[in-house]
C-alpha cells in the first residue's frame, strides 16, 4: 500500500511527473492513431458526446513505464499501475491499446476522455495521484472505479442509452471522484 501521508508538496511533485507522462505518451502516439471506426462511433454515440466521439483517435501500441517510477519506490510507493500492462489507457484525447479494441474497452477508455475534458490535463493527474494514494492501489482510484462502473453498465445492456458526460460532471460537483 502506497504512503498516504505525503506532504502536499510531494503530492504536487507527483502529480507534476504523472501530468508529464500523460502529455509525453500523448506526444509519442498522436502520429499515428486513428479516429474511432464507424461502427464504434454508432455504437457509443448515444452514451457519449460528438465532439469526444470526433476528437478521440485510437492507435494500438504499448505505452512505456514512466520514467518517475524509481523515485516513486524511494518515497515508498511500491505498486504503482504498470501501465505498459493495461488493455488499453487514455492520454487525454489518445486511446492506446494493446488487446483488441472491444466496444467495452472503448467505452471505458472514452469515459476517461470525458474526465480529462472536464478535469483538463492537471486536473485529471492530480485526481489519479491523490485517488491512488488515499485508496492504496489502482482499483481504488475513484476515476478507474466510475469508467468501471460504467462500462459494466454499458456492458449489461447495451440498448439502455445513459449519458457519461452528465455521470462524470455530477460526480465533479459532489465531489465523488
Amino acid at each position: 500500500m502506497p504512503r498516504t501521508n505525503l506532504p502536499q508538496e510531494q503530492i504536487a511533485e507527483v502529480t507534476k511527473w504523472v501530468a508529464a507522462y500523460i502529455d509525453e505518451q500523448r506526444d509519442i502516439f498522436a502520429p499515428n492513431a486513428s479516429p474511432i471506426t464507424p461502427e464504434h462511433e454508432r455504437r457509443l454515440r448515444a452514451f457519449f458526446p460528438a465532439d469526444v466521439l470526433n476528437q478521440v483517435r485510437i492507435v494500438h501500441g504499448r505505452p512505456s513505464e514512466p520514467s518517475f517510477y524509481p523515485q516513486l519506490r524511494a518515497i515508498g510507493i511500491h505498486n504503482a499501475p504498470r501501465f505498459s500492462q493495461m488493455a488499453g489507457i487514455t492520454f487525454q484525447d489518445i486511446v492506446v491499446h494493446v488487446e483488441p479494441l472491444t466496444p467495452a474497452l472503448l467505452f471505458h477508455e472514452l469515459v476517461h476522455a470525458v474526465q480529462y475534458k472536464h478535469l483538463g490535463l492537471q486536473g485529471f493527474a492530480e485526481y489519479y495521484v491523490r485517488g491512488f494514494l488515499s485508496g492504496g492501489a489502482y482499483e481504488e482510484i475513484p476515476l478507474e472505479k466510475q469508467a468501471y462502473e460504467l462500462e459494466a453498465r454499458f456492458s449489461a445492456d447495451h440498448g439502455n442509452a445513459f449519458s457519461v458526460e452528465a455521470d462524470v460532471e455530477s460526480r465533479i460537483r459532489s465531489n465523488r471522484l
